[in-house]
């Protein structure tokens, strides 16, 4: 599977870290959560998707701060989410 660099892909996000770094994720294709689908813990499932999202690393995923994680992974549910029609 073929890496999307974040910063490339229309409605793509920035992310502010609490240490002012900034991570660029991307919307999640069919195919990377399927990427993913075979990891059976759903954690590292999640921090893998993430990963690969970011372009970062499983080991930079899993060493951020929890809150710094919180706010990929609020992007990350954005982004699964269907936007309601008002």
């Amino acid at each position: 599977m073929q890496k999307l660099d974040p910063k490339k892909v229309p409605g793509s996000k920035d992310i502010t870290l609490e240490d002012g770094t900034i991570v660029s994720i991307r919307r999640p294709k069919v195919v990377d959560q399927l990427g993913v689908s075979h990891i059976n813990n759903a954690g590292e499932r999640e921090v893998t998707l993430i990963a690969n999202l970011t372009m970062k690393t499983f080991d930079e995923i899993k060493e951020l701060w929890s809150s710094d994680y919180a706010l990929l992974r609020d992007q990350l549910e954005s982004f699964l989410s269907p936007k309601k029609e008002s």
